[in-house]
């Protein structure tokens, strides 16, 4: 045993002085002196300018995996012809004179990466060097999504709260009056975010009448709007907030049977698209026992608080009982009308129908309140699916990118031949019903966030999702 210990010892003493000269080595940055050499520090580039001309840009050399890089450069920058420099050895230099850095962007390409070598004698080392190019990133990043979860909100627990809406500041929550869950009230996404709920009861001073005082609302510019929920031949009410703090006012009361609906009931979902002026239109949906010829009232809105009288049009498809008419981001005469029973149509102001969307797997006959929405040059298509209460099928959010298409239709078509599949997709909790299967949707666009909400009733709760706008940053600079 002493023998072998010996002997131990005696090849520590290498090993340990072999690693004292590895680490002497890698922290030395200088260059040992010998002939042919094969290096390059302080490298630079030359590149045709934009503006005319030659310009230098200066990268970074990675000697450890023989790596260098650039900042990202403009797209228009000229990389055909792209000369090296850089301090070198004594006769060292470029194994090119130049270099065809060409960036495929028509194929989609953002960046030309190849293999540079210095040459000196018989020795050649070889480096690759990346060149990236300045490209404008779109839409929202998916991959950097923040959720705040509410599945277990008490409102929503049960069937009596059917509605949900949001802007950039708060989610509507449209808790039924007559019933022991609560009152209609907003909570501030700041709170959401940060992780506790704080209430804000809408005042309810002079509200009354109907099977429901209070049973669909929206929110539009900082306004906020709801309905009750009365049959045909009852008085209809919709009722307009003009801040969080305020005492509402009644801005609509008719009695539906006088405008040609003569059975079914409304308020049980409510449909609104205002521009910053307050004009545009409420659409409320005729929740009928026959489905095939329920329809929607359409009620022009002036100045947030001036309202027609209402307009009747038959749907040219039924959604089922609760169905919503949503105006297209940055369109005119363009609606989604959805409903969990049928499929999507986009249609015209007045039902016309100009698309309908085909099946995929039940989630374009099951989808809610289907909203599409632009954002930073992207379209977007997002939906709750509502839940039957059916084997396999479930509450979830889903977003779509149908981007491609110069217009909504043929954005859809071109959906409907791929393959459909979904940027985004989140499972809410709860077990649905096979008689109350409503489920709500809303984007709100905000300068550096696109925002999605999500929820159903009876356990499903509501999901806030916070996805940042889409940044092409170069962190050349920052890195070490």
């Amino acid at each position: 045993m002493k023998n072998i210990n010996k002997y131990i010892r005696l090849f520590a003493i290498p090993f340990c002085a072999m690693a004292i000269i590895m680490v002497s080595c890698k922290d030395d940055e200088t260059y040992p002196e010998s002939p042919d050499l094969t290096y390059v520090k302080e490298v630079s580039i030359v590149v045709g300018s934009v503006t005319g001309g030659d310009t230098t840009i200066y990268g970074k050399v990675d000697e450890i995996n023989k790596e260098i890089t650039f900042p990202k450069l403009d797209k228009l920058v000229n990389l055909s012809n792209v000369k090296f420099n850089g301090e070198l050895p004594t006769g060292a230099s470029f194994d090119k004179e130049t270099y065809d850095f060409t960036v495929d962007t028509a194929g989609g390409a953002t960046q030309s990466r190849q293999i540079v070598s210095i040459v000196n004698g018989k020795r050649k080392r070889e480096y690759y060097a990346t060149i990236r190019l300045k490209v404008p990133a779109f839409g929202a990043d998916i991959s950097q999504i923040k959720k705040y979860d509410f599945s277990s909100y008490s409102d929503l627990s049960g069937a009596n709260t059917r509605n949900l809406d949001m802007d950039t500041v708060h989610v509507l929550v449209v808790a039924r009056i007559s019933n022991s869950e609560g009152k209609p009230h907003l909570l501030k996404i700041s709170d959401l975010k940060a992780g506790y709920v704080n209430p804000i009861m809408l005042d309810q001073t002079g509200i009354s009448g109907g099977t429901f005082t209070v049973s669909s609302g929206h929110l539009s510019h900082g306004h906020i709007y709801a309905v009750n929920l009365a049959g045909a031949a009852g008085e209809l009410k919709i009722y307009h907030w003009e801040s969080p703090d305020a005492v509402p006012t009644v801005v609509f009361q008719k009695t539906p049977s006088d405008f040609g609906f003569t059975a079914g009931r409304y308020g049980d979902d409510m449909s609104m698209d205002l521009d910053e002026n307050g004009n545009g239109f409420i659409y409320l949906g005729n929740n009928e026992a026959v489905p095939t010829s329920a329809g929607f009232l359409q009620i022009q809105v002036t100045g947030f608080t001036t309202l027609g009288d209402p307009v009747r049009f038959i749907a040219s498809a039924s959604g089922g009982m609760w169905r919503n008419y949503n105006l297209v981001d940055n369109a005119i005469d363009e609606y989604l009308h959805t409903g969990p029973s049928g499929p999507i149509v986009l249609s015209g102001t007045s039902g016309s129908p100009i698309y309908q969307m085909a099946d995929n797997g039940n989630i374009f006959t099951r989808a809610a309140d289907a909203h599409i929405v632009t954002y930073n040059e992207k379209r977007y298509l997002g939906l709750t699916t509502g839940n039957p209460g059916g084997t396999g099928e479930e509450n979830a959010i889903y977003i779509y990118d149908i981007t491609k298409g110069s217009t909504t239709k043929e954005a859809l078509e071109l959906f409907d031949a791929g393959n459909k599949s979904y940027e985004y997709k989140l499972t809410l909790s709860g077990g649905g019903n096979s008689g109350v299967y409503c489920a709500s949707f809303a984007f709100a666009k905000a300068e550096k966030a696109l925002y999605v909400l999500g929820g159903a009733p009876y356990g499903a709760g509501f999901v806030v999702l916070e996805i940042p706008k889409a940044t092409d940053i170069d962190n050349f600079y920052d890195e070490e």
